[in-house]
């Protein structure tokens, strides 16, 4: 053991405690490869052994003699094995051992002398120099981690983060290589930290080297450094070791400062089998020998960045690669067989990547950019700099076998994350309260560039109803937060990876670019990215920059107006009133349910008193040309044309809002509507749609509004306004379930998509988008009970499953749907048989899809059971089978039970931190509407750990609040509406 604690084989520069060009890590003049390690015969001083390109190329016995002397000062550095067993037969156990200068062991929160969350700020890491071998057979993880770091003020103690790791040793080096002793190691579980208390005191002018050898085993979680597994065709099950730290996961990987503003460089030595590849955030240095066979691949430092963005990943994946007019490497790895599937996907990443340079006027900072499809991944992808990993539906597609709306999607999230390679990466928020300024960034620039790759799919015009529309509905919500929000365990910060984070977020840019332009926008952010390059920044610090580029005379202060939609929670609905040509606005806060009481509490209190400042655009019949107002009072007036006979304000929904009329206006803009609805842009008819029901729902509209414009429909042949409506009737399904009327509105529902369906009919042609509607047409249809449609589909599953006819991939998903919903178990079993058997990734989900939706209780509590079971279906998918189940009203209550019956299971098999938990909470729960159920889904989750769910928690419970007053209040009117009127 003296010889682990005494020598560690480091691949590193000199890094001085000030700041550097960082474009100097890149790789740059690395004909070097350099080796610190400690003489375990010395007293600690640092040995430097170099050796360059021009000498390997002139002496090969030098260079054979370098490489020998590398390979044993490797060995030297090499871990006790610990494991004794092999996968699945070892009980980890976390204990920690007593070291010859510290005695180890747990504190409670209580006796922990460092009370805060947060590590403290005056200790900096300046580089990690990390060494591990993930064995594959053993799964045992070991290694150690040299931390240079500084201090900005003497202490003579460090807190850093660990979780779960079995710390064998530790120690505290000067730079020069004087031991510095440790008096006292206290774990606080709580909290993940580690504190290291020193004889003596640490001075700002030094620098130091913590070293601390780890050991863990790596389990077929979703989170942290995990194990994953897939089978080639013919072949035996192989296994991939894969990280996945954000938010706050890289602690369980290795001990470190895991927080987003403790920014370091990072080098990695990794140990793995002869057969395996090893990829990490920056390029590969060299790889030697290493002993029983293995190799040692040593990578060159990283630029600087956060922990959360560290990842390493070990498999016997195939690659393709490609390359930008920058010169930027990009590769896809892949699992052998599935090479033919990424090809979109390389393609796509070299043209995004190219855009995004003219776009930010700013060079992707790295040399490389592997994109990694993993087996078992927990949410669609993850934007780790340089070696971005994906769920292999979302980076996997085959032009045969996968619809034109999967291959959307895997542009759209390689957009997303080829975005965070400046959003978040580049510039990071400087804690998690700022989530947004990642995700919602993200969440806006995938649009433009899918867009921009792909501008025949209007991916743009797609954006209210993907993103706005919905955060508008989970903002509708009391419970909701605001979009900086403070956050500070590990639980509230990944149930923070949300819609408000997301997609409010995205919404509000948006709405910026909507008020100020899509260049000053521009102009905006490339200030933004290059003031704050490789460190950290707050919201304050985007608006800032946006108000130093705006030139429109009037001294506009964005944080002025964005401050009242980032630090409050919730959003207003303008209320719109006309005498003549005069128009009053009023705003209040719209709410899904009035709340119950009137009392107000700590968490109702808003510093802006629920008042927005609003740029507010609009449109008339006498001018289609897009006004502005900016409405920053609780009231404003403003003046249109003489005479006009309707006028329409939220322009294509790009304000984060909801608008209402007075009762006459609406008329016309319904009037309007049946008349000449292509005279509106598509946006705005979906606009009007989705306002409408939502101010019914909420009893602010007669309900008879939203269901005489939805007459209308039966002439529009437009995905947006469609997919807008029918989110809505679906909604109304579940709660009229039990009603009288529940046939009848489910016959109105089909009358309306009658036209749709027989003008787009089963041919598999048409744009894009037409495909897109006619896969959500004929899915609705079959939903809602059209038989012409479930029979014409119906024949062509059995014509597949008997014969094997062909089934075009934009059609399958209704003839899935046809052939369950109308089978029984010899088809539920045959399309089963078929998703197990499909190498194509969206094919499988798309499978798993269809099974849900069988009407047979077995089939669908075989379904349920399915997702508990590892040898069925992957972790990843369990969240999604549940919910699949959850989607139909006649199966809500049977879904709620096994939740409730299964908890524990599901709770370890998604996992804690996993943003599955809160999708599963939600759709599970959100659509039942009695008092009973509301009580009884509060009493089960008091008493259980929900780990990230528990903001879904809330959000569940106000939505059931709010569907038992749509029963009290509303409910009437449309069982009145539905009974005069079907």
């Amino acid at each position: 053991m003296d010889s682990i604690r005494r020598l560690t084989a480091i691949t590193s520069r000199n890094y001085s405690s000030t700041d550097q060009d960082d474009t100097s890590l890149q790789g740059g003049d690395s004909g070097k490869a350099v080796l610190y390690g400690r003489n375990k015969r010395s007293t600690g001083q640092i040995r430097e052994i170099t050796f360059s390109k021009e000498q390997a190329c002139c002496i090969v016995g030098i260079v054979l003699m370098v490489m020998l002397m590398i390979a044993l000062v490797a060995a030297f550095a090499r871990p006790t094995v610990f494991c004794e067993d092999g996968y699945g037969n070892v009980t980890e156990k976390i204990l920690l051992k007593n070291t010859a200068s510290s005695g180890l062991f747990k504190a409670g929160n209580k006796d922990f002398p460092w009370q805060e969350i947060c590590l403290p700020p005056f200790v900096k890491p300046l580089h990690y120099s990390i060494f591990i071998h993930p064995n594959l057979t053993t799964f045992c993880n070991e290694g150690t981690v040299n931390i240079t770091l500084e201090v900005l003020q003497a202490t003579n103690f460090v807190v850093i983060h660990k979780k779960d790791l079995n710390i064998t040793v530790q120690d505290l080096f000067t730079i020069s290589g004087k031991q510095v002793k440790i008096v006292q190691s206290l774990e606080n579980a709580e909290h993940e930290q580690l504190y290291l208390e020193f004889e003596t005191t640490m001075k700002p002018s030094v620098e130091y080297i913590l070293h601390i050898q780890f050991k863990r085993l790596l389990h077929e979680t979703l989170e942290g450094f995990y194990v994953s597994s897939y089978t080639p065709s013919g072949g035996q099950k192989r296994y991939l070791a894969t990280t996945q730290f954000e938010p706050t996961a890289a602690r369980s990987a290795f001990p470190c400062f895991d927080e987003p503003d403790m920014k370091a460089t990072f080098s990695l030595q990794i140990v793995h089998e002869q057969d395996y590849d090893v990829y990490f955030n920056s390029d590969l240095n060299i790889s030697l020998p290493y002993e029983n066979g293995l190799i040692l691949s040593v990578f060159n430092p990283t630029v600087r960045m956060s922990t959360y963005l560290v990842a390493f990943l070990v498999c016997d994946f195939s690659t393709i690669q490609g390359k930008t007019k920058s010169g930027t490497d990009v590769k896809v790895i892949v699992p052998k067989g599935q090479m033919s599937q990424s090809v979109f996907a390389m393609e796509s990443c070299v043209k995004i990547l190219e855009y995004y340079e003219r776009f930010f006027n700013i060079s992707y900072p790295l040399t490389k950019l592997d994109m990694a499809a993993i087996p078992d991944f927990s949410a669609g992808a993850m934007e780790n700099w340089g070696l971005v990993t994906y769920r292999m539906s979302a980076i996997l597609h085959d032009p045969k076998e996968s619809s034109s709306d999967s291959q959307e999607l895997v542009a759209i999230v390689i957009a997303h994350e080829l975005a965070h390679q400046w959003f978040g990466n580049l510039v990071t928020m400087k804690w998690w309260n700022d989530l947004w300024l990642n995700e919602g960034f993200a969440t806006y620039v995938e649009f433009i560039g899918a867009d921009f790759l792909k501008p025949e799919w209007q991916v743009k015009e797609q954006f209210i109803f993907s993103v706005t529309q919905h955060a508008l509905q989970m903002d509708s919500l009391k419970s909701s937060h605001p979009i900086t929000s403070d956050v500070k365990d590990p639980a509230e910060i990944s149930a923070n990876f949300d819609a408000i984070s997301y997609k409010k977020g995205g919404a509000l840019i948006q709405m910026l670019e909507s008020f100020l332009g899509i260049y000053t926008l521009q102009e905006g952010l490339t200030l933004y990215l290059n003031k704050y390059k490789y460190g950290n920044a707050e919201t304050k610090d985007l608006w800032d920059c946006l108000t130093e580029v705006i030139n429109d005379g009037l001294q506009t202060n964005i944080s002025s107006i964005m401050d009242t939609w980032t630090i409050q929670e919730g959003f207003p609905v303008i209320l719109v009133s006309r005498v003549g040509n005069m128009v009053y606005v009023n705003q209040q806060r719209f709410l899904l349910a009035p709340s119950k009481s009137d009392a107000v509490s700590e968490e109702d209190i808003s510093p802006y008193g629920y008042e927005w400042n609003i740029p507010i655009t609009y449109i008339t019949d006498r001018d289609t040309e897009v006004q502005r107002f900016m409405l920053n009072t609780t009231t404003g007036t403003f003046s249109v044309k003489e005479n006009i006979k309707w006028l329409k304000l939220n322009v294509n929904q790009t304000g984060f809002f909801r608008v209402t009329y007075e009762e006459h206006e609406w008329k016309h803009l319904l009037r309007f509507l049946h008349q000449n609805h292509e005279k509106l842009f598509c946006g705005d008819r979906a606009s009007l749609l989705d306002d409408a029901f939502s101010l019914a729902r909420n009893g602010m509209l007669n309900s008879s509004v939203p269901l005489d414009m939805t007459s209308y429909l039966q002439r529009e042949k437009s995905y947006v306004p469609w997919g807008t409506a029918l989110l809505h009737f679906n909604d109304l399904d579940f709660l009229l379930y039990e009603t009288s009327v529940y046939s009848l509105f489910q016959h109105y529902v089909r009358k309306l998509l009658h036209p749709l369906v027989s003008y787009l009919g089963w041919k598999d042609e048409g744009s894009h988008m037409t495909q897109k509607l006619r896969s959500l047409a004929l899915v609705e249809a079959i939903y809602f009970g059209d038989k012409k449609v479930t029979a014409q589909g119906k024949k062509l599953f059995d014509s597949w499953m008997k014969n094997g006819t062909w089934i075009p991939p934009n059609l399958r998903s209704p003839v899935y749907f046809a052939g369950i919903t109308q089978g029984g178990t010899e088809e539920w079993q045959y399309l089963w048989n078929c998703y197990q058997k499909s190498t194509t990734p969206s094919e499988k989900e798309l499978i798993l899809s269809a099974l849900g939706v069988t009407t047979k209780t077995r089939q669908l509590m075989t379904y349920l059971k399915y997702s508990l079971d590892s040898s069925k279906v992957r972790a990843q998918d369990t969240a999604t089978i549940i919910s699949n189940a959850a989607k139909h009203p006649a199966f809500q209550y049977l879904t709620w039970r096994f939740l409730y019956s299964n908890w524990d299971k599901i709770f370890e098999r998604i996992g804690s931190g996993s943003f599955g938990i809160g999708k599963v909470i939600l759709d599970v729960t959100s659509h039942l509407t009695s008092q009973f159920d509301y009580d009884q889904v509060k009493s089960f989750f008091e008493s259980k750990d929900v780990g990230s769910g528990k903001q879904a928690v809330q959000q569940s419970q106000e939505q059931i609040q709010a569907n038992i007053y749509w029963k009290q209040k509303v409910q009437a009117s449309v069982v009145k509406w539905v009974e005069n009127n079907v």
